[in-house]
């Protein structure tokens, strides 16, 4: 092993000592509460309250900050931001059905398009810091939406589900207008900052982030660009997506280490999602 010069031992110990700043400090996440995925033939909804599921981005507003899920800044318009609620809030950052792109190339902006922002409202769909049950909660945010009369901030509607009969027929009609899914919540959950199964997700399809380890080049038509890439689920089990991808995407396609998003129906045997095709790439908010 090769010996440190004086000087060069001078200079590692000067970056060691080095404190570090607020600025260069990792974001500190904000305890949200997440749901877990379901389907309607597993138990009876009935009671349960149910919204549609948004396509667009997680956001945590503090009462006077704008937050990823991660606890990275969202750099809104300052009149996007003075128009919210000094009461913090858990939602979405949406800009309609399909519309996942726009919303995310305005909320990585970190110079922030006005004109842009015009197209996104934050959707809130809960009050962290209220104690009540989740029926308190929505009545609670009701107001809070309605005194606020912002063109940026909604609530997202929540309605009583009557049997699991009407929950099929309200996720079919859903999924025909192009839409994501259903989440439900028990009327007497609380709000906790962890995954939780007083909340649930309805998909007629499922879907995971995986990690991109590996990638196949193509054949045939496919000569010169990706053919498909080998991933990673969190458990470990790798298997290979080779469908959803454009010819723009194969050309240029996500780089190993990054996460995607997967669509699939189900899991075989031996734990790999079936029918698994590429959605998009997760970006790193």
């Amino acid at each position: 092993m090769a010996r440190l010069n004086p000087f060069t031992l001078c200079l590692l110990s000067a970056f060691t000592l080095l404190p570090t700043s607020d600025a260069d400090a990792a974001p500190s996440a904000p305890a949200l509460m997440h749901g877990i995925d379901g389907q309607i033939a597993e138990q009876d909804y009935c009671g349960y309250w149910a919204s549609e599921k948004l396509d667009g981005i997680r956001a945590y507003w503090t009462g006077s900050r704008l937050l990823t899920r991660q606890g990275n800044p969202i750099h809104a318009p300052e009149a996007f931001i003075q128009s919210l609620p000094q009461t913090p809030l858990d939602g979405e950052l949406w800009a309609g059905r399909g519309e996942f792109q726009t919303v995310l190339r305005t909320v990585l902006d970190d110079k922030p398009d006005p004109d842009a922002w015009q197209n996104v409202r934050f959707y809130a769909f809960d009050l962290p810091d209220h104690p009540g049950p989740f029926s308190a909660r929505y009545a609670a945010l009701r107001q809070i939406v309605s005194k606020t009369a912002s063109p940026h901030f909604a609530y997202v509607p929540q309605k009583p589900v009557t049997s699991n009969e009407a929950l099929k027929e309200r996720l079919a009609t859903i999924n025909e207008a192009g839409g994501e899914g259903l989440m439900l919540h028990h009327p007497d959950s609380v709000y906790v900052g962890q995954r939780v199964e007083s909340v649930v997700k309805l998909k007629t399809y499922q879907e995971k982030d995986v990690i991109v380890v590996g990638m196949n080049p193509g054949k045939g038509r496919l000569q010169g660009l990706m053919g498909s890439l080998v991933v990673r689920l969190a458990d470990g089990t790798e298997f290979s997506v080779g469908s959803g991808f454009s010819d723009a995407q194969r050309a240029n396609p996500p780089q190993i280490g990054s996460s995607i998003l997967v669509r699939h129906n189900g899991m075989t045997q031996k734990g790999i999602p079936r029918f698994a095709r590429f959605i998009r790439e997760i970006p790193s908010l």
